[in-house]
């Protein structure tokens, strides 16, 4: 007899008493979001709980900077705080250096030399930060020397926890503004580095008792919460002649949900954008594709760009002992808004990174994988981490390109030309999105005019924007996705469209578009087997 966690076993990692998204891993990014941010919820939440509820039975407010509550929510995060304050003194104290450096130091240079400047520097950035100017010679700015950040007393992973716990229905709180706390018996917060192979270990499962009783003590549990831990555990069943939707080495090309797809071409496996829904609670009528349909071995995962919904670390987390290797963009600022994301995949435990530039391509068995420019979607804000990603199989040529926007339509031609025609485009159409404050204004060294702020989004292509696209790539099949929908997402985005949603009738506009051409277009939802083009 053999163990594995049930199916609707939920693990969810946190970071400093947060749910963890990547800018929670370099301790720069933590340091600004603890101080500018999730302080802010808190102590808000602890001041006066009661307009969090009341905001929170408003719709327009879901997502906003608000507590979930559960039974004992507030005497709880009122105990948790007492001490998180004081685990939060040494970031708080690296958030301030960064304000000093960028609201008082760097705004007194005008163009002479730097060199007296590093010894201004405040402690926490001495020797971990290079200082320089822009191209105009008059505007300075600074990059941070990331790996002695990670050395430094900054980087904890004694702050770095995971909540077990079972889930019975799709739907989920947000979970970006509550403290992952133990609110229940049923819940085990379990403190554990989220790179740790212990995790691995409980993921991969088909344990003996004797290896999870090891398990359990090496997550340091004892009582009531290992036995807690050990009831997460099921016997084992007896194999499935064929799991998942597709026979072991059929070519298929499977929607997951979301932003995320599921290639097997020739035997290797693709899977990009992870976020994939948990089963054992009785939805999996619906077809969707869920953990369960994923193989043991899994190629390549190609990550679009660094956003919760694209790059979900639950997920990331829970699949790392199945990856080979994880393709991302190019990660070269160091900057505060756009972090090393390769230095981030690997204190969650990856170890095999390849990252591309424009264009660059990584020769797959069957085909290729190319990285292509990823304009807009990120609130003009220097990003470099993002591409989408054209997947050649046999010469049959597949573009993710999350939510890249036709700002600059003379793009795509040029993709065209260097890369030869698209023949299936996946593309995302939230045509509205988040102003950019709602995911940066914490790293920000000041609060951006409503006006400029409500201007800059975080938004996927409109109609007009979409149909160049497609049309300067020759795709003659169209895929609307990434737009929210799925029940499973609620944890990391409050996306409700009806009908009469400016990204629906954008996104409609679309699929006719393609059709009146003699195309194939769908806007995608929970799961979608797809063929690929002979």
């Amino acid at each position: 007899m053999t163990l594995s966690l049930k199916k609707n076993v939920i693990a969810e990692p946190a970071v400093a008493g947060w749910y963890a998204w990547s800018y929670l891993l370099p301790p720069q990014t933590l340091a600004k979001y603890l101080k500018n941010h999730y302080r802010n919820i808190v102590e808000s939440y602890l001041a006066d709980p009661q307009t969090h509820r009341t905001a929170l039975r408003n719709a327009r407010f879901l997502g906003g900077p608000f507590v979930y509550e559960q039974d004992g929510s507030y005497d709880r995060i009122r105990k948790w705080y007492d001490t998180a304050r004081e685990q939060y003194a040494p970031l708080l104290e690296l958030a301030d250096a960064i304000d000093e450096l960028e609201q008082k130091i760097l705004p007194e240079q005008t163009g002479a030399s730097l060199d007296q400047v590093y010894r201004r520097l405040p402690a926490p950035l001495a020797g971990r930060v290079e200082l320089f100017y822009n191209r105009d010679n008059r505007t300075p700015d600074y990059r941070f020397i990331e790996p002695f950040l990670y050395a430094s007393p900054y980087f904890d992973t004694a702050l770095q926890q995971v909540r077990f716990s079972e889930v019975h229905q799709d739907a989920r709180q947000f979970a970006l503004t509550t403290p992952v706390l133990a609110y229940t018996p049923e819940q085990v917060l379990v403190t554990v580095p989220l790179e740790s192979e212990l995790l691995d270990t409980v993921f991969r499962g088909g344990l003996t008792e004797e290896e999870l009783r090891r398990v359990i003590d090496g997550l340091g549990l004892d009582g009531e919460r290992a036995a807690a831990f050990k009831g997460f555990f099921a016997e084992d069943p007896e194999p499935a002649d064929s799991p998942g939707h597709a026979e072991p080495g059929e070519d298929v090309l499977e929607y997951v949900g979301h932003a995320c797809v599921f290639v097997r071409h020739r035997g290797t496996t693709f899977l990009v954008d992870p976020v994939i829904s948990y089963s054992g609670y009785g939805h999996e009528s619906d077809g969707r594709f869920t953990f369960d349909d994923l193989p043991e071995r899994i190629d390549y995962v190609m990550i679009t760009h660094n956003h919760q919904d694209h790059m979900l670390l639950e997920t990331l987390i829970k699949i790392r002992h199945r990856v080979g290797r994880v393709v991302i963009a190019k990660s070269a600022n160091s900057s505060l808004v756009d972090p090393d994301l390769k230095r981030i995949l690997t204190g969650l435990g990856f170890r095999d990174i390849v990252e591309l530039d424009d264009l660059d391509t990584l020769d797959t068995p069957g085909g290729s994988i190319t990285a292509v420019p990823f304009l807009g979607e990120h609130g003009d804000i220097r990003i470099r981490t993002k591409c989408g990603w054209m997947l050649d199989l046999d010469g049959t040529r597949v573009l993710f390109a999350a939510d890249s926007t036709n700002v600059s339509p003379e793009l795509y031609p040029q993709v065209t030309a260097a890369l030869g025609q698209v023949h299936t485009v996946f593309i995302g159409m939230e045509s509205v999105g988040a102003a950019v404050s709602w995911l940066y204004g914490p790293l920000f060294p000041e609060k951006l005019e409503r006006r400029i702020d409500a201007g800059r989004r975080l938004k996927g292509s409109n109609f007009a924007q979409a149909a160049e696209i497609v049309d300067a790539l020759g795709a003659d099949s169209v895929y609307v996705y990434a737009m929210g929908q799925e029940p499973w997402l609620g944890a990391v985005m409050c996306v409700e469209y009806d009908e009469k949603h400016p990204a629906m009738i954008d996104s409609d506009r679309l699929v006719a578009h393609v059709g009146e051409r003699g195309g194939t277009a769908k806007r995608l939802f929970l799961h979608e087997t797809i063929a690929i083009r002979p």
